[in-house]
């Protein structure tokens, strides 16, 4: 059943390329029997498996702009500068109802990553562990400096992205050899280390989980080198890896409807490009 997996890296808004290509896959009925998210992968993920192609579309070009979706107001008000009272509440189960019955139903598998604060490392979460508060997905998706820490099964957590931003390691580690990966950066794309004052922030906030810290420290290294391993295993023939054809400049908090129409629309057309070589590799691999 579990023979190829789809990978999501995160990125915050930047997830409108993501959704952009889930959107593509769904259109042509190419549904990945287990799917790997992290932060905006996360969020995309659900979607792709409760099959609502579409529904992160206007997520990202209706609402990213809505202040109770993204505000450093909703920071200063409630500790996070993503509303996920105001996603996961009216935006989840009236705006945009999500389909709860499908996603359970569907066959696909989902694991969502983020990572534990006081090992520093990553944690992931079934299908099975979400219910309607949508609380692994929170977790997964909570950045830090500007969301407060989730506890949630035994754990303290934050941004699967931290520790896990690329989860092809832990596909591989589940024995899944074959995979899709979908990044929300240009191929030439390298990670660089936070700023000096980022840094007194974070050693600061997160003073209590030293393991937290060390990752933080090593976070530009575990992303490159994630982000290698899905090209090595593309040289190999044991990946498909879909990225940005353009590069992309806008952060993980942009709000403008405009620049997510365009890179949603970037996902489509670098997709829809990589259909055939897609369907290839489903084919020998099934």
């Amino acid at each position: 059943m579990m023979s190829i997996g789809l990978i999501l890296e995160g990125g915050g808004t930047r997830g409108a390329y993501t959704a952009g290509v889930l959107d593509v896959l769904t259109e042509n009925n190419i549904f990945i029997p287990v799917t790997y998210g992290i932060s905006a992968g996360a969020c995309n993920a659900m979607s792709y498996l409760s099959k609502q192609q579409g529904r992160n579309y206007k997520i990202f070009t209706q609402y990213a702009s809505d202040k109770r979706y993204l505000s450093w107001g909703n920071l200063i008000r409630k500790g996070s500068i993503f509303g996920f009272d105001f996603i996961f509440g009216p935006l989840t189960n009236e705006l945009l109802p999500f389909d709860f019955h499908e996603f359970y139903k569907t066959e696909m598998e989902l694991r969502i990553g983020a990572t534990d604060c006081m090992t520093g490392e990553a944690v992931f979460f079934d299908k099975s562990d979400i219910d309607s508060e949508c609380k692994a997905v929170i977790a997964s998706s909570s950045l830090p400096l500007v969301s407060p820490v989730v506890n949630f099964n035994g754990h303290h957590l934050l941004d699967g992205g931290l520790a896990a931003p690329i989860p092809i390691d832990c596909a591989l580690h589940d024995g899944i050899n074959k995979n899709i990966v979908v990044l929300t950066r240009e191929k030439e794309y390298v990670k660089h280390g936070e700023s000096a004052m980022v840094c007194r922030m974070m050693n600061h906030t997160y003073r209590r989980y030293p393991e937290l810290l060390r990752t933080l420290q090593n976070r530009a290294e575990i992303y490159n080198n994630e982000r290698a391993i899905c090209y090595r295993e593309q040289e190999n023939g044991d990946a498909v890896v879909i990225e940005p054809s353009s590069p992309v400049t806008i952060s993980h908090y942009c709000t403008k409807p405009d620049k997510m129409e365009e890179l949603y629309q970037m996902g489509i057309k670098d997709t829809k490009a990589k259909l055939s070589e897609i369907r290839r590799f489903i084919a020998l691999n099934s």
